[in-house]
């Protein structure tokens, strides 16, 4: 089973992810857009922070700005992934391979930006964490879904909004990854937060997912559900 991190880190992965994208996403559109970037983006983009991790990033070398703000932004996948270790590995093996998608699109995305000048050896992955990031968002209709009764049905539910909640982040933030990454952030801050993890039965700290306590030697059609789905042993 998945019992780390603790669930208070697991919410501050979260958020760091969501807050990570963010603060790239300003640098990362004004490179990207130049002129045409929003107005409240190119303001923040303006400020004194950013002047001064360009001239400190420009004196090391690194003066690709689109690879350096963009392949940044995989740390925020990886920090999703490890906190949503112990609600996805509650979710039986759907849950874990959603996890695994999770954490694949870290070196897909970093990969991607590396790639991004025309004369790039695998030019052609360029772009390729927005079909990862569908695929995380379509997988995790699949994990609520197999999962039925064996999970909570405002989990499923939140499950089941990941693609939309992903889609509208890109739109109202402008920009892929690094938009969608705040709202996948957010999502998983749920999740860390009041989700079900797979040390819980463990610890008799969440009721049976059929009504009663674990404890109680009554698996109940929650139990069963979950069992099915392969629940009982996280990664």
């Amino acid at each position: 089973m998945r019992r780390h991190p603790s669930r208070p880190w697991c919410v501050v992965a979260a958020l760091a992810a969501a807050a990570w994208a963010f603060f790239l996403l300003p640098p990362q559109q004004a490179v990207w857009s130049g002129a045409d970037s929003p107005d409240w983006l190119a303001a923040l983009d303006d400020s004194a922070v950013y002047d001064a991790l360009r001239s400190a990033l420009a004196s090391m070398g690194w003066g690709d700005f689109y690879l350096v703000f963009g392949a940044a932004s995989a740390l925020s996948f990886v920090l999703v992934w490890l906190a949503t270790g112990p609600a996805f590995a509650a979710l039986g093996w759907t849950g874990r391979v959603l996890g695994w998608l999770v954490l694949a699109t870290a070196p897909i995305t970093a990969l991607s930006y590396a790639n991004h000048p025309l004369d790039a050896p695998w030019h052609a992955i360029w772009g390729a964490e927005l079909f990862a990031l569908l695929a995380i968002g379509v997988w995790a209709i699949v994990v609520a879904l197999a999962n039925g009764r064996g999970a909570p049905l405002w989990e499923r539910l939140l499950l089941a909004a990941t693609l939309p909640i992903i889609v509208g982040s890109t739109v109202l933030l402008t920009y892929w990854p690094h938009g969608s990454l705040v709202g996948l952030g957010l999502v998983a801050a749920a999740l860390a937060a009041w989700g079900e993890r797979a040390d819980d039965a463990d610890a008799g700290t969440a009721p049976a997912r059929g009504g009663s306590r674990s404890g109680s030697g009554d698996v109940g059609r929650g139990g069963t559900a979950r069992a099915l789905n392969g629940g009982g042993s996280g990664a």
